[in-house]
């Protein structure tokens, strides 16, 4: 093996035949090992993604529960749509303010929710019965439907509540705590 000296520097300089690197068997096992912390991280990181979307669903819904009773304390009757509570504060949907003349299913406004791919989105939607109004929010993405929330407020009591669904199972409204003991 011919070594060349670098007048330079001093430093011997490899022949073009003496090539250091890596080995094939050194690259797979390196590739190996990447593609296994993959396959483990990447579902907790997508998991954690849709925890956050959620998260940020339920402060919503829990501002639209005050708003709702910052309605009726200021307008003096129950709000019947989106317009109604714009009135008090805006609900902000990828398209602008919610302005609907109910309260059908929306789109929240939310990080990675745009007027064009609303995969990422969370929908909510309200209804009112006997001054309870119960909220419902769920997600567009197919694979987080578990991950729904549900709350309700009770006008009478003033009582609230939330719950977000989980990889358990998803939230019912069955598991809300607004209902009445009328005695």
């Amino acid at each position: 093996m011919a070594t060349i000296i670098n007048a330079t520097a001093g430093r011997p300089m490899c022949s073009p035949n003496n090539m250091d690197g890596f080995s094939l068997v050194e690259l797979v096992v390196a590739v190996a090992i990447i593609s296994i912390l993959g396959a483990v991280a990447l579902p907790q990181y997508f998991s954690q993604i849709q925890k956050s979307r959620q998260n940020e669903a339920a402060t919503t819904l829990a501002q639209i529960q005050t708003t709702i009773a910052a309605f009726v304390d200021e307008m003096g009757l129950l709000p019947s749509s989106w317009r109604d509570l714009d009135k008090i504060t805006p609900l902000m949907t990828p398209e602008g303010p919610a302005n609907q003349a109910n309260f059908a299913w929306i789109h929240l406004a939310s990080a990675g929710c745009t007027e064009a791919n609303q995969q990422h989105c969370y929908e909510v939607n309200a209804s009112e019965q006997d001054q309870i109004f119960t909220l419902r929010a769920r997600s567009n993405h197919q694979d987080a439907s578990i991950y729904n929330i549900v709350a309700c407020l009770d006008l009478r009591t003033g009582s609230s509540d939330l719950k977000k669904g989980s990889s358990s199972g998803a939230a019912s409204i069955a598991d809300l705590r607004c209902v009445r003991n009328e005695s």
